[in-house]
């Protein structure tokens, strides 16, 4: 089998390699794409109750106190809080 054969078929079996890696990494960005919307949807869904409750002042609502960033001081809570 001539030299230049052999580098074709070298070339075909790492390109049908290639291939299968990247079917496998789109496989997984679908996945990671269904379960963002889906979060994102539940996010959106439960943000317009909250909106619809203060619209509505039928319930109260209470907001969750903020975690500070690591060397963020800027945000940080007052005491008893």
């Amino acid at each position: 089998m001539p030299d230049s054969e052999k580098r074709l078929r070298r070339q075909v079996r790492e390109l049908k390699e290639l291939r299968a890696a990247d079917a496998e990494e789109i496989a997984q960005l679908k996945n990671d794409v269904e379960a963002l919307v889906g979060a994102l949807h539940q996010s959106m869904t439960e943000n317009r109750l909250l909106h619809q409750q203060l619209a509505d002042r039928t319930t109260v609502v209470r907001t969750l106190p903020v975690q500070a960033r690591v060397g963020d001081s800027a945000h940080t809570l007052p005491p008893g809080t």
